[in-house]
C-alpha cells in the first residue's frame, strides 16, 4: 500500500507544485498536451502493453481461447495496435492514453489494498474510482477533456487552484505513505 501512496502522490504533488507556483507555464503545458505527438505515442504504448499484461494475467477463459492461440500473441497484438493507433488516431491521443492508464491502474491497486487494516486505504479506493470514471469519459469524449483543460488553462487562478488541489492530494498520499 505504501507503494501506491507514493506512486500516486509523487506525480500529483509534482504537477500541483508546478501549477501552483507557475500557473502561466503550467497553462501553456496543459494546452499543448492534448496534441503532443511524443506524449501520445508513449502513453499509447504504455496503455496497450499494460492492456496486454492485464489480459495475459487475468485468466478469463473466453479471452484466453482467442488471445492466446499462439505464444506471445497478446504482446504482438499490443505492439501492432500501438503502431496502428498512433498512425490512425493521432488526434487527442495523449488524452486517450492517460484515460486508458486511468482505467487500468485500479486493477493492480485493488487486490493489493483490499485486505489492508487501515481505513486510509479508502483514500486510494476513492481516488482510483474517480480516475477510472474520468478515464472512461476521456476515452469516449477526449474533445470534452480538451475543452475542460482549455477552460482550466484560460485563467491563471483556475490553473493555480487545480495546482493547489493536486498538491494537497499528493501531499496527503505522500504523508500517508510515509506514516502508515
Amino acid at each position: 500500500m505504501i507503494y501506491w501512496f507514493f506512486a500516486l502522490g509523487v506525480p500529483l504533488a509534482a504537477y500541483g507544485l508546478f501549477a501552483a507556483l507557475q500557473p502561466s507555464r503550467a497553462a501553456q503545458a496543459l494546452v499543448a498536451f492534448p496534441r503532443n505527438r511524443a506524449a501520445g505515442n508513449v502513453l499509447c504504448a504504455v496503455a496497450w502493453l499494460w492492456t496486454a499484461y492485464e489480459l495475459d494475467t487475468i485468466g478469463i477463459e473466453v479471452f484466453d481461447r482467442f488471445l492466446k492461440a499462439f505464444p506471445f500473441e497478446l504482446w504482438i497484438l499490443a505492439i501492432v495496435l500501438t503502431v496502428l493507433t498512433c498512425w490512425w488516431m493521432a488526434n487527442l491521443l495523449p488524452i486517450r492514453g492517460v484515460a486508458a492508464i486511468f482505467m487500468l491502474f485500479p486493477a493492480e491497486l485493488f487486490p493489493v489494498i483490499r485486505l489492508e487494516p487501515t481505513r486510509w486505504r479508502l483514500a486510494l479506493v476513492v481516488f482510483a474510482y474517480f480516475c477510472a470514471t474520468a478515464g472512461m469519459f476521456g476515452m469516449f469524449y477526449p474533445w470534452r477533456i480538451r475543452q475542460v483543460i482549455a477552460w482550466l488553462a484560460a485563467s491563471p487562478a483556475r490553473t493555480a487552484a487545480t495546482g493547489w488541489l493536486s498538491l494537497a492530494a499528493g501531499a496527503l498520499f505522500l504523508a500517508l505513505g510515509s506514516f502508515l
